[in-house]
């Protein structure tokens, strides 16, 4: 058997999980980090109202209990947070215990997930305006519904899928506000190439409208109303790019407002551990460079579902047998072979949801003008508190490269470290410098990603 620290993978998704199971099932030893309390990651959360929401899958207690079966062969660390990796693999991995220790693997597999798509606009900041996956994850976990008219509002299946289990929940829905079209013909063929998937999302859409939950497609919210609290929101129909029309404007009364124009790869270790990325708004925008088997250019680091690109549960499944295989291929263990016909089957389910993807990327691919609700005084980053009209100054002062404009208006230096910023920086730095965002770097990334108390990394030592 392989040494136990020889494989680290971090993050116990549904590709963390599915990759750490296919090793074991192999006779592969391995270690999964998780920064959660139960593994599952985002889509396979448990929680107190988990059986009161529609359509609730049975994929992740399945996992699990085969987690537990196999606690043997993997050393499974949930409550513990990487805070740094190193070029030559190392991990910082800040446990339970409150102390920071380096690991020292000889391949990591990354399975980190994604991160919400924020569009700052006026009023975002208040009290009672959530992001569509945190309301997600207060249903999941604590079984919290929101009380008073709630508004969800943003781009993509998630929209749908939160109204729906919110008014399962017993949640009143006020309205949903898509700025996507209603899919063409074309969409839809591509969309039933996966009819078990096309399934789920109609029986969503058809939960709503049995609710007579208003749905407005081609409108986006611009701007949130009230004092305290969030009381209302102002409703745009938009153009092709999503950007706010004049005309035709509404107000909704809110108490909760959900907000969320999909998710984005999480890159934060592989832009620490100096991995070359690419951009591309079908796969999410900025995201990792892989190889044909998901190794990224540092030898010995992969990077498996949506924190490489965004792709859903589906296809971080798929990902997860498939880079199981990659790395016991890289290491040259003899257990790679038996890991083959599971890759093998894993490119298969790939290559037959690929129409799907891209008919799902072509309805609901974030556009550019959703960044354009925001006003002069309309915070962008909450952290350090930069609002559009510092940023408009420090691009009309010279500052058009994310490094120069992060020093000048500390953009991006606050808490989060960029986390829900950085897309609408970049956005609004190449709109206001006349650049493609493409040509918009990533900002620098240090270690410690997260902070951490000094106490903790007192025992880390220079080894």
């Amino acid at each position: 058997m392989a040494d136990a620290s020889a494989i680290a993978i971090v993050g116990a998704g549904p590709a963390g999980l599915t990759a750490a199971l296919a090793l074991a099932a192999a006779g592969v030893r391995c270690s999964l980090i998780d920064d959660n309390d139960a593994a599952g990651g985002q889509i396979f959360r448990t929680g107190a109202r988990e059986r009161a929401y529609l359509g609730k899958d049975p994929r992740g207690a399945r996992l699990r209990a085969a987690l537990q079966a196999q606690r043997g062969l993997i050393d499974y660390r949930p409550q513990s947070e990487i805070v740094g990796i190193e070029p030559d693999l190392a991990l910082w991995v800040h446990g339970p215990a409150g102390v920071v220790e380096r690991l020292r693997p000889r391949a990591v597999v990354l399975a980190t997930g994604a991160l919400e798509l924020w569009a700052p606009i006026p009023g975002w900041t208040l009290p009672g305006v959530y992001g569509l996956g945190g309301l997600q994850i207060l249903l999941k976990t604590s079984g919290v519904v929101p009380r008073g008219p709630v508004v969800l509002a943003g781009a993509g299946p998630l929209l749908r899928l939160v109204a729906a289990q919110l008014l399962a929940c017993g949640a009143e829905i006020a309205a949903v506000i898509d700025a996507a079209a209603r899919p063409s013909l074309g969409q839809l063929a591509g969309l039933a190439t996966q009819p078990r998937l096309l399934g789920r999302g109609v029986r969503w859409e058809l939960a709503l409208r049995r609710r007579r939950v208003p749905i407005l497609s081609r409108h986006t919210v611009v701007a949130i109303e009230g004092t305290r609290h969030a009381q209302a929101v102002e409703v745009a129909p938009v153009d092709d790019e999503w950007r706010p029309l004049p005309s035709g404007r509404r107000r909704i009364d809110a108490a909760v407002i959900g907000l969320g124009f999909g998710v984005r790869p999480n890159i934060e270790l592989t832009r620490l551990a100096g991995c070359d990325h690419d951009h591309d708004p079908a796969s999410g925008g900025w995201h990792v460079s892989r190889s044909d088997a998901l190794e990224t250019t540092i030898a010995g680091l992969f990077v498996a579902g949506d924190g490489a690109v965004i792709g859903g549960v589906d296809r971080a499944l798929a990902e997860g047998a498939l880079v199981a295989h990659a790395v016991a291929a890289r290491l040259g263990l003899p257990q790679a072979a038996a890991l083959a016909a599971g890759a093998e089957a894993a490119r298969r389910r790939l290559a037959g949801q690929r129409r799907f993807r891209a008919a799902l990327t072509g309805w609901s691919m974030p556009r550019p003008g959703m960044f354009a609700a925001a006003t002069a005084d309309t915070l962008i980053c909450r952290c350090e508190d930069v609002t559009r009209a510092q940023i408009a100054d420090a691009v009309a002062a010279g500052y058009t490269e994310i490094g120069p404009l992060k020093m000048s208006t500390r953009a991006g230096m606050g808490l989060c470290q960029g986390r829900s910023c950085t897309p609408a920086i970049q956005h609004l730095l190449a709109a206001l410098a006349g650049l493609p965002v493409a040509q918009i770097s990533l900002p620098t990334s240090r270690i410690p990603i997260r902070p951490v108390p000094l106490g903790a990394m007192a025992t880390l030592g220079g080894g």
